[in-house]
C-alpha cells in the first residue's frame, strides 16, 4: 500500500497539516503512525478525497445537513423554522450531488473498525444501517454487502458497541460506524437510514461502483 506524508497530503488538498490531522481524526482519510510516531496516509484514499473536494464554501452545520437529506428523502423536517426551511430549499435547488456532499460532510463522525465475522449480523441489528449495509438492487443497482457493517449510532452509544462487539480500530476494517446526535432526529424505529442518507454515505465511498451508485441516486433526488 502506497503512503504519503501529511505534508504531501496537505499540499494536495490545499489545507494545512493541522487540518489534515483533523480529516484523519474524523475518519475521512485512512492513516497510520510510523515507528517515528509520524502520520502517513493512504495515497489511493488521498486521491479519492482530492477528487471529492470541490471548493464550494463552508460545510453546513449538522442540523442543516440532516434536514437537507431528510427533505430529499421526502420526509418531514420539523426541526427547522419556516424561514430556515425556505432558505434550505433554495440552497438545494442550486446544488449538484458533489456540492451536496461537500455541504453535508459534517453530519457525522466516521469511525472504522475490524470485527469478527461472527458479530456482524448482531452488530448490524444494533445500528441504523446505511451505505453498503442498506443498498438494494432496485435503488442502487447493488445488493447489500453482508461482509461489512455500515451504520449510524448515537454519539453516546459508540463506546458500548466497541466493548460489546470487541471492535478494534482499523481504517480498512469491515465495520464503519457513524456517530451523530440521533436522539435529536426523528429516527423512530428505523433500521435503515432514509434513501438520501444512504446515497450520500455511498457517494463518499472509496469504491468506484459504490460512489457512482450513490452519486446517481443523489442527482436524481436533487432534480
Amino acid at each position: 500500500m502506497t503512503q504519503v506524508t501529511t505534508a504531501e497530503a496537505a499540499e494536495r488538498l490545499g489545507i494545512s497539516q493541522r487540518q489534515v490531522q483533523r480529516v484523519i481524526a474524523r475518519g475521512d482519510l485512512p492513516a497510520n503512525r510510523t515507528a517515528g510516531d509520524a502520520w502517513v496516509v493512504d495515497a489511493l484514499a488521498l486521491n479519492a478525497l482530492v477528487r471529492a473536494r470541490p471548493d464550494r464554501g463552508r460545510p453546513w452545520a449538522p442540523g442543516t445537513s440532516w434536514a437537507a437529506l431528510w427533505r430529499l428523502s421526502g420526509l418531514e423536517v420539523d426541526w427547522l423554522d419556516r424561514r430556515s426551511a425556505s432558505r434550505l430549499a433554495g440552497r438545494l435547488a442550486s446544488l449538484d450531488a458533489e456540492g451536496l456532499l461537500h455541504a453535508a460532510r459534517r453530519r457525522a463522525t466516521v469511525h472504522r473498525f475490524r470485527a469478527s465475522d461472527s458479530f456482524l449480523e448482531s452488530l448490524a441489528a444494533a445500528v441504523v444501517r446505511t451505505g453498503t449495509s442498506a443498498m438494494t438492487p432496485s435503488t442502487f443497482g447493488l445488493a447489500r454487502d453482508t461482509a461489512h457493517v455500515d451504520g449510524y449510532c448515537d454519539e453516546g452509544a459508540l463506546a458500548g458497541l466497541v466493548r460489546e462487539f470487541h471492535l478494534v480500530e482499523d481504517f480498512r476494517g469491515n465495520v464503519t460506524l457513524r456517530t451523530a446526535p440521533l436522539r435529536s432526529l426523528p429516527i423512530g424505529d428505523r433500521d435503515e437510514m432514509p434513501r438520501a442518507v444512504v446515497a450520500a454515505d455511498l457517494a463518499e465511498s472509496l469504491e468506484v461502483r459504490e460512489r457512482s451508485a450513490g452519486l446517481r441516486v443523489l442527482e436524481g433526488l436533487l432534480q
